[in-house]
């Protein structure tokens, strides 16, 4: 936060003093490279775009360079939320990016920082309790949760000859969290990923394959500063809980191992990337600080197959279709007993474990997209139309009865834009609406009182009723765009304004808002 309300009013008062800068006579609107449409532009008409191979990034259709630089603010008003979510998030930050071409080679990188402020947030001590690991830890005291983000990202590629090109991605986070009330989670979350790639090209086809590591870890400790005695709640999945009194660090691991294989075909009228990507994805939670014991192993495995079709491509309209499956398979693997703290020769050899937690879920998507272009920098009106369903089974197993949900949800998302032209501003309207809905749904519980009293009951029947509801969300977007020159160099200041309500069956009716600010540089 201290980084932020340093370097945000010198970026506040950059972007006033830019935007009354005398503009150049002879410049045009239309002779803008950069402008508040051309990044949208370039990768809708890119199939490559969505691929996770770094080695796209030389398909990518731009001149030269690219780059932007903004602040943000975003505030959402949670009455309707998940159980762990606080009522409010205020989201505040700062971002920069960019494309480069330097003879054979093309850059991309982009820098992200952003303070997060979620308001009344209880049961949950960790970063983020939605985020396929259910084996967190929580108090039910709750408080005001802080936490900070550093996000940074390098791609390049290299066209080695007209056959052959070659790439590397590398990305790095880093985020710490706190919350200022007893018992006290200080949070530490870093990532890194590597993923090199290469791309054979032979006439009208390429053909492509890329490998992928990440790494992570989350380290939490809790303290106190009071003689009060609280209670940390371990939650295990679908409500599932152990709790204790000892403060007992806990940390998450992970490691990931996965690839991807790409088939692009580039004809007049047609075309089309179609990529599988696959990875497997090892988390060991461990508890204890001198001698680390690990009390679950999470495995995913995933599998994604994402097609792109690009029809008409030599037109100056962008018309484009993708279709998209994921396959996901969670397990959690637990020890029969809880092992001594003393037992420092603790390994999963030396004990049973039982598979207790699972889940199944996939997911079929398409979306079309067209939109009609005055230039390769401007569009005049166009829109996305998307659906989804995505069904999931999970189940935790207290051998041999158990917690089971199921849920199949179908979402609807549509957006209509209008660009607008005027001597040298640049401007878009954005109208969206979703629809989201359980089509067939079921959650059940033990019946054994002993083992329904170790499940929150009402997190596990909250969430279900989350999902198992009507959800619908109306929005609008404005952004507008002015040409400058900045010391001789054209670049263009821009604003954007965003305001997003949702709608809900759930008791009570409850409603949640979502507004959006963004100030920045295109150059």
């Amino acid at each position: 936060m201290k980084f932020f309300k340093k370097i945000a009013p010198f970026l506040l008062s950059l972007m006033l003093m830019t935007v009354v800068v005398k503009t150049q006579a002879q410049t045009n609107v239309a002779e803008h490279y950069n402008s508040i449409f051309t990044q949208k532009i370039m990768l809708l008409k890119t199939p490559w775009s969505g691929s996770e191979n770094a080695a796209a990034l030389s398909f990518f259709d731009y001149e030269t360079k690219l780059g932007s630089a903004n602040i943000y603010s975003e505030l959402q008003k949670k009455n309707y939320r998940l159980y762990r979510e606080g009522d409010q998030l205020v989201n505040t930050g700062f971002r920069t990016e960019g494309f480069v071409k330097y003879n054979k080679w093309n850059f991309y990188g982009n820098f992200n920082y952003f303070s997060q402020n979620e308001k009344n947030i209880k049961w949950t001590d960790v970063m983020n309790p939605y985020n396929d690991n259910p084996y967190s830890i929580g108090d039910s005291v709750g408080g005001n949760y802080s936490k900070e983000y550093f996000d940074m990202e390098g791609k390049g590629s290299l066209s080695v000859n007209n056959n052959l090109t070659l790439g590397f991605d590398i990305k790095y986070s880093n985020g710490v969290g706190a919350k200022r009330k007893d018992p006290r989670p200080e949070n530490t979350i870093t990532s890194f990923t590597i993923s090199p790639g290469l791309v054979l090209e032979l006439n009208r086809f390429k053909i492509g394959t890329n490998f992928k590591y990440a790494g992570g870890k989350e380290d939490i400790k809790i303290s106190d500063v009071t003689n009060n005695i609280f209670y940390i709640f371990h939650f295990k999945g679908l409500g599932v809980f152990s709790s204790s009194s000892d403060y007992d660090e806990q940390f998450y691991d992970s490691n990931l191992l996965g690839g991807g294989l790409q088939f692009n075909f580039e004809g007049n009228k047609l075309q089309n990337l179609t990529e599988i990507n696959f990875h497997k994805k090892w988390i060991d939670i461990k508890r204890g600080e001198t001698y680390p014991l690990q009390i679950a192993l999470l495995e995913r495995f995933n599998t994604e197959i994402n097609s792109t079709f690009i029809f008409s491509p030599q037109k100056q309209n962008i018309n484009r279709l993708n279709i998209f499956f994921t396959d996901k398979h969670i397990y959690g693997h637990e020890p029969v007993v809880e092992p001594e703290l003393e037992s420092v020769s603790y390994q999963w050899s030396t004990i049973a474990k039982y598979t207790l937690y699972w889940h199944k879920e996939n997911t079929y998507s398409i979306k079309y997209s067209f939109y009609n272009l005055l230039d390769k920098n401007h569009i005049n009106w166009g829109g996305q139309l998307s659906g989804s369903i995505n069904h999931s089974e999970t189940t935790y197993y207290f051998v041999p009865e158990f917690n089971r949900q199921e849920l199949n949800i179908i979402t609807l998302n549509t957006k209509v834009e209008k660009g607008f032209q005027i001597q040298k501003n640049d401007i878009v309207v954005k109208f969206n609406g979703s629809y989201q809905n359980n089509i067939k749904g079921s959650l059940a519980t033990v019946k054994d009182e002993y083992l329904l009293s170790l499940t929150n009951t009402e997190m596990l029947v909250h969430d279900f009723n989350y999902f198992d509801s009507e959800i619908i969300q109306l929005g609008i977007c404005a952004k507008v765009g002015r040409d400058i020159s900045f010391y001789q160099k054209q670049m263009q200041a821009f604003l954007e304004t965003e305001f997003n309500k949702t709608f809900s069956k759930l008791e009570g009716n409850p409603k949640s808002t979502i507004f959006k600010i963004n100030l920045g540089i295109n150059f």
